[in-house]
């Protein structure tokens, strides 16, 4: 599967600066309506956050996957963000994140959804490609990446 059609360059962050998740989950939809990807932020937002207080998307080693089925996106929609400092993502303090992949994709297509989710497991089980990511020094490079 060729992730990078769910991303745009603009939502590529590398060494992005977040206080705590909801920080970071702002910022990063905040672009993506700046990039008129999403309608109603503020719902999207919304939905993101209370996923999130459901379970934790931290899946160890550093990196959390936070996603929503949603009404907001009317194609799946991606972005990544790799953290300058890494920050908690759960009630246990060793649970931080530096890598961290958003996604938004249509409530009524759960299978792109769970593909997208598989395949980025995948991926991310794989040291040398977490290396890769955590050293890209252009956003370009972590889209060829997520194009294999």
């Amino acid at each position: 599967m060729n992730l990078a059609e769910y991303m745009k360059e603009e939502l590529v962050f590398l060494n992005l600066k977040a206080d705590n998740k909801t920080d970071l989950f702002k910022r990063i939809v905040d672009s993506m309506a700046e990039c008129k990807l999403i309608e109603k932020p503020a719902d999207f937002l919304d939905e993101l956050i209370q996923r999130e207080s459901k379970a934790s998307t931290f899946i160890g080693r550093g990196i959390a996957l936070p996603h929503t089925r949603t009404l907001c996106v009317d194609r799946p929609i991606i972005a990544f963000a790799r953290l300058n400092s890494p920050i908690s993502f759960s009630q246990n303090p060793k649970d931080t994140v530096q890598l961290v992949f958003l996604m938004g994709t249509p409530k009524a297509d759960p299978n792109t959804y769970l593909k997208i989710l598989a395949d980025l497991c995948t991926q991310l089980r794989n040291n040398a490609f977490r290396d890769e990511l955590l050293q890209a020094v252009e956003q370009q490079q972590v889209l060829k990446l997520l194009s294999n």
